[in-house]
């Protein structure tokens, strides 16, 4: 696994530790990334749920319906970023998609 990789896995679990999220899905990947992807399935490694696709970090969540789904995004938006810093990933944008309410 790359840096990259686990920080990925870092904010994919700290994504999933926010409440009110009940589901992570994969992000749709550009086709910069899904060749990344399919070269990471090569590997055996699962890949991340979570993408990068040019400085923009791409999350897709389903939300429990007990929070505001707007509250749970940006919460989630919060986490993903500060994460994602913290590991040394530098972002220009964070991209948070809520694909399943309640």
């Amino acid at each position: 696994m790359s840096t990259t990789d686990d920080t990925l896995a870092v904010v994919e679990q700290a994504v999933v530790d926010v409440p009110g999220v009940a589901d992570l899905y994969r992000a749709r990947p550009t086709v910069a990334s899904t060749v990344s992807a399919v070269r990471g399935m090569a590997s055996s490694t699962t890949p991340a749920r979570v993408v990068v696709d040019d400085g923009v970090l791409r999350v897709v969540i389903g939300t429990d319906g007990h929070r505001p789904a707007p509250e749970v995004a940006r919460a989630v938006h919060d986490v993903a970023l500060t994460t994602a810093s913290a590991h040394g990933l530098a972002l220009t944008r964070v991209d948070v998609r809520v694909a399943r309410v309640g």
